[in-house]
């Protein structure tokens, strides 16, 4: 019995022995158990991700064509943008700083170019500054083209307070657009008082008390003048009014008459008893006391101030002085002023002047108007002029 405790005890030291060896020894290796059958089709048969191709970089042969901006056509502030603009050329009637009698209608013209782009259809011509002078708030202005001229009137009425008169007019165009701007300027002085015989002016300046006149079909009748000192006011047939400034012995000024006006220049005789002179620079006009005959010539042509003239081998300004029939002038050429004289019948003037080298020569000119005359120097070369402000006729030679 005892003996069978021994080998009990014995036999499980030794199982303990063994446990222990087990449980405190050495790393144990683990055993890898091959992959499953499944797993292995599982990774078998997924498909690899697919990737898109990335297109290679395409490097230009030569940088694109730089676009060029189309040209832009310039706009203004007419009608469809076109461009707005006059360019004034005279004064026809009416010149700055007129002296006209307190109250006296006229009329006052502008000549004007279109130097623009718009053409002038239906366009208006507008009060817009300074002293309206009783004329409309607007007149109509002729259809003009691009380039082409224009004469715009307007009926006025000096006022009656004396002293510098100003009224500024402008362009209206078809879309309300203003432009431009166009000055009457004028004087009135004081009325003239008739002068006794003790304080009148010298013979040769008179120009005081009745006269009788021809000025051909305008029908002139007899002239009443007042003189006061320089100024002149007066009447003539017809209800017509004269308004003027004597220097020396020539009148120059203006005339109305049932709403026209114009200009007259006149030239008083050495005997004090005749003028002779025009209205409106080209119209005869003369004068004469009670038991006198008209002078004759009666009419002369206003040739007298400085012109600009093209002539057939040079151009050059030309300065003349005239007393009544009478004109004696200069001539500026490059090599020297040229003295010429001559005389006045009508619209007609003849003399003659010394050619650069000394050669006396004839010349013929016609005045056409205030601001242009033609003609000739030695009966068939031209020779024509026109005053500033204007141009050169179209027809130079004449006759």
């Amino acid at each position: 019995m005892f003996r069978y405790r021994i080998r009990f005890v014995v036999l499980l030291g030794l199982v303990l022995t063994s446990l222990a060896c087990s449980l405190g020894g050495g790393a144990v290796t683990p055993t890898v158990e091959p992959a499953s059958t499944d797993a292995a089709q599982l990774v078998s048969t997924r498909e690899a991700p697919t990737v898109p191709p990335v297109a290679p970089s395409q490097v230009p042969t030569k940088a694109p064509p730089t676009a060029v901006p189309p040209t832009e056509t310039p706009t203004g502030t007419g009608p469809n943008g076109c461009i707005l603009s006059e360019q004034f050329l005279a004064d026809v009637t009416i010149p700055d700083g007129t002296v006209l009698a307190p109250g006296a209608a006229f009329v006052k013209t502008w000549r004007v170019k279109n130097n623009g782009t718009c053409e002038w259809v239906n366009y208006k011509l507008i009060f817009a500054a300074g002293e309206q002078m009783g004329g409309p708030a607007s007149v109509a202005v002729n259809a003009t083209p691009t380039s082409g001229t224009v004469d715009i009137s307007v009926n006025l009425v000096a006022p009656t307070t004396p002293g510098e008169h100003k009224g500024g007019w402008r362009f209206q165009a078809t879309n309300g657009s203003v432009f431009g701007t166009l000055w009457v300027i004028i004087n009135v002085p004081a009325p003239a008082t008739a002068t006794t015989p003790s304080t009148a002016a010298p013979a040769s300046a008179n120009w005081n008390g009745e006269w009788g006149s021809n000025c051909g079909s305008f029908n002139c009748g007899t002239v009443n003048l007042v003189q006061n000192g320089t100024a002149i006011n007066g009447t003539f047939a017809g209800g017509g009014i004269i308004f003027g400034t004597v220097i020396n012995n020539r009148l120059t000024g203006t005339w109305s008459r049932s709403g026209s006006s114009g200009t007259i220049d006149w030239w008083l005789g050495g005997s004090g008893k005749k003028w002779r002179g025009n209205y409106n620079a080209v119209n005869g006009w003369c004068g004469y006391r009670a038991g006198e005959t008209e002078p004759a010539p009666c009419g002369v042509a206003s040739f007298a101030g400085d012109w600009n003239t093209v002539a057939e081998t040079f151009n050059a300004p030309l300065s003349i002085y005239q007393d009544g029939s009478q004109l004696i002038g200069t001539l500026v050429l490059p090599s020297g002023n040229v003295p010429l004289n001559g005389s006045i019948d009508g619209t007609k003037a003849t003399g003659v002047w010394n050619q650069p080298g000394g050669t006396s020569s004839t010349f013929t000119w016609y005045l056409l108007n205030a601001t242009q005359l033609n003609g000739n120097y030695d009966g068939n070369k031209k020779w024509c002029g026109y005053r500033t402000g204007s141009s050169a006729p179209a027809t130079c030679l004449a006759p």
